[in-house]
């Protein structure tokens, strides 16, 4: 039976008194009919826009290469991902607008999903206001609510997971369970990582001494049960490929860590303070830290304990795993939100409490601002391989040349470079979409490439190897010479800013491709 216990008094109430004069800007900004519906709507149209003017990022043109060839599961991750772009190219065509319109929609999904979550746990439409407008106005939720990756779905997911387990234990429904089952399903789908979800619940639990006796109950291991069956797309296609998915995520990448490197986690704090942005990361930390301190003082609810738990599990594993390897800056996607909800609650708890969440939100506003207008900027001239969009159309018009060229000769041709991401890109930008190879083609591994037989035996044929200046592009040609009777350069597509050049791509013709024994032509398993 559900705990019928009235919750404990808050960790942190929410302070009602006004605050103080000069605040009334503030106040007024959250108390209109509505306000939680407008802040979403006006995100949203401002997503769309940005949708449709954002260059397309190679990870993106990547997974929607996987959505031109539709299967259970892909190598790198689950498919849910390139199932949603798949869905909104059908309906509005093969462009980076449909694209990244699949990410929109996710971001639709998960800001409905914390506004239902914060008013089903405290029934405060104050909070679920400057909660969203904290959560929007982050680095990280700016980047996955436009960007079409396997992050978008994950949090959706996940916080319906949270939601569904605490409507369950508040109601003790077995519906409620069933819906945590498959929204942790759905996590699964979305990426590897959705399984810290089931240590989440349990711990959870295990903690509340008011959710103990759901132990001995039948109902939440129907979490697990249903998330399973959720998942078996991914299970299916895994059995039929050696299980190269499942290893590659789990085994392959512990294989791959260093030892002992203590620095990883500096760099770890800084890449999530960089993708909060400043004041998000430091509500979020401070949330967290009195969190745990409340815990062991047991003053502390199971709102809180909840929303804690979904933040530390997957916090505690990254901490572990930077210990020995670079964390990547969207591992932590899932764990962030329900810390800005704690901290954001904290903050209106205090005297001025709107006012400093205002002023606090308008400098993320401002850095976020100047982040876009420096992306808008075509071909940005910056260190490295930061700048990773620039470029592509004008390479795909040099590739498309030299396919033309190629093809007047009655000559057989295919398009490769060193980089799944480059291959994708110029697959994206080139007409018709025609199929990219990449360092598959000479026997290294490329990912979600290996797995797709060639569309013919391309012994014979001329290849058009695309390579540019940046670093994962660098390719030692005489690797190529076994492999072909002839390689030499045809093109050079360069892009300018500023009086620099930001992007120099070179086009090589290499005639009479041998093979590759790692590259056979026959099909493998599907």
């Amino acid at each position: 039976m559900p705990s019928s216990a009235p919750l404990p008094p808050a960790a942190f109430p929410r302070n009602t008194s006004q605050d103080p004069a000069g605040a009334s800007f503030w106040n007024g900004l959250d108390e209109r009919p509505g306000a939680v519906a407008g802040l979403v709507v006006a995100f949203t149209l401002l997503r769309l826009l940005l949708a449709a003017t954002a260059p397309l990022l190679p990870q993106e043109a990547y997974y929607w290469t996987w959505s031109l060839r539709l299967d259970w599961s892909y190598f790198d991750h689950p498919p849910l991902a390139t199932y949603a772009i798949a869905a909104t190219t059908a309906v509005l065509g093969q462009t980076a607008f449909a694209i990244k319109a699949a990410a929109v929609l996710w971001s639709i999904g998960w800001n409905v999903l914390w506004a239902r979550l914060i008013l089903d746990m405290y029934g405060d439409r104050h909070l679920a206001f400057w909660s969203l407008a904290a959560l929007n106005l982050t680095l990280m939720f700016e980047v996955f609510a436009i960007g079409a990756t396997p992050d978008g779905p994950l949090v959706f997911a996940w916080t319906g997971a949270i939601w569904a387990v605490w409507r369950a234990t508040r109601s003790g429904a077995a519906g409620w369970w069933l819906a945590a089952g498959v929204f942790t399903g759905l996590s699964w789908l979305s990426k590897y990582s959705g399984v810290l979800l089931l240590p989440v619940v349990l711990f959870f639990l295990l903690a509340s001494p008011q959710q103990r006796h759901w132990l001995r109950d039948p109902k939440p291991y129907l979490v697990a049960i249903v998330a399973v069956v959720v998942f078996l797309p991914v299970l299916i296609w895994n059995a039929e490929h050696d299980w190269v998915s499942l290893a590659f995520q789990s085994t392959r990448r512990l294989g791959e860590m260093g030892g002992f490197k203590p620095r990883y986690v500096g760099l770890l704090l800084a890449t999530q303070l960089l993708m909060l942005t400043p004041y998000p990361f430091v509500i979020a930390i401070g949330a967290l830290v009195r969190g745990v301190r409340h815990w062991f003082d047991e003053a502390t609810d199971d709102r809180a304990r909840l929303l804690l738990l979904s933040a530390i599990v997957p916090i505690a594993l990254c901490l572990v795993l930077s210990l020995r390897s670079i964390v990547k800056l969207n591992w932590l996607a899932p764990a962030w939100w329900s810390l800005i909800i704690l901290g954001v609650r904290h903050v209106l708890a205090g005297t001025g409490g709107r006012r400093r969440l205002g002023r606090g939100l308008a400098s993320s506003a401002a850095l976020l601002l100047a982040l876009g207008v420096a992306v808008s900027i075509p071909n940005l001239p910056v260190p490295g391989d930061l700048n990773s969009w620039s470029g592509w159309p004008q390479a795909a018009a040099g590739v498309e040349r030299a396919l033309i060229a190629e093809r007047a000769h009655g000559k057989e041709v295919f398009v490769f470079s060193p980089n799944y991401k480059i291959s994708s890109l110029i697959r994206f930008y080139l007409p018709g979409h025609p199929r990219t190879y990449a360092q598959d083609i000479y026997g290294d591994r490329a990912l979600q490439f290996d797995m797709v037989p060639l569309d013919s035996d391309l012994r014979g044929a001329t290849g058009l190897l695309v390579v540019s200046d940046q670093d994962q592009s660098q390719l030692d040609l005489k690797r190529l010479q076994p492999l072909f009777e002839r390689i030499e350069r045809v093109d050079v597509a360069t892009v300018e800013a500023f009086g620099r050049v930001t992007r120099r791509v070179e086009i090589y013709r290499c005639t009479n491709y041998r093979g590759h024994p790692r590259r056979p032509a026959a099909p493998v398993a599907s």
